[in-house]
């Protein structure tokens, strides 16, 4: 292509957050970063933040709109490509390779020599029904993913995935190579801080049980009261320090107690 593209990705009434987490992940894998939830239908709390896993960056800068009106307002001009997985009347769907091949080849916003990216949205509906008919009045193109099986319903995260996917085969990026050819092992949590683990921890050194099959205990509650809102990075390492040196404090008392009732 002539001229350099810049890809988002916009979930459309998004229902789970899981899969707005996971969408990130995918995003991560194909070297997007720009995630656009428009009126989302649900909260996201550190649910998402687990399945985003080591591809944070997507969830953490997102960028929320409160409907289309808002979205073409602080948007730029883009080419919009709307999956959609029912045929009708008007949509004219049509296989995403096709789609992604015929922009290439026509579309007069790539056929001119530019440093400038140009703007791609992939946009995606809601888990239930997919975009609507509404939704689908600002696209571009329509697009499908095809499938092989009787199931031809994509998770949402996935749709995202074989989407981003697609355009990379169709028009190019850098591609991920290994060193040495050996994986490297991903990172655990957010470059090493696992909250979950070092809450249990400190509960366990200050004497709780955590282990116990209760519906809701106070490991649960600390939980959802400190990880439910998406914390930061940075909170999550301010998070992190507070209670590693908790620990440690408690471990030294612990320790001193232990050899003041030895003497």
């Amino acid at each position: 292509m002539k001229r350099p593209f810049d890809v988002r990705v916009v979930l459309v009434r998004s229902l789970y957050e899981r899969n707005i987490g996971a969408t990130s992940r995918a995003m991560s894998n194909m070297g997007m970063d720009k995630l656009i939830l428009i009126a989302p239908q649900c909260e996201l709390t550190y649910e998402a933040q687990k399945a985003a896993a080591t591809g944070q960056n997507g969830l953490q800068n997102r960028v929320t709109y409160s409907d289309w009106n808002e979205f073409l307002k602080e948007e730029p001009e883009s080419i919009k490509i709307c999956f959609t997985a029912r045929d009708g009347k008007g949509r004219q769907v049509r296989d995403i390779d096709e789609v992604l091949t015929d922009i290439k080849n026509h579309a007069p916003q790539f056929q001119h020599q530019s440093d400038l990216p140009y703007t791609v949205h992939l946009v995606f509906g809601p888990e239930d029904w997919g975009l609507s008919a509404e939704d689908l009045e600002h696209a571009n193109f329509c697009a499908c993913l095809p499938t092989f099986g009787e199931n031809w319903s994509l998770n949402l995260a996935q749709a995202t995935l074989l989407a981003m996917f697609s355009l990379r085969k169709a028009w190019g990026g850098n591609r991920t190579r290994l060193d040495g050819g050996k994986a490297r092992r991903a990172p655990q949590g957010l470059d090493g801080i696992n909250p979950d683990q070092t809450l249990r921890t400190w509960l366990e050194e200050m004497g709780f049980d955590i282990t116990r099959q209760r519906k809701i205990n106070v490991y649960t509650v600390l939980r959802r009261m400190l990880l439910q809102n998406t914390p930061t990075k940075k909170e999550l390492v301010i998070l992190e320090t507070v209670l590693q040196q908790s620990i440690r404090k408690l471990r030294e008392w612990k320790e001193l107690q232990k050899n003041k009732n030895s003497d």
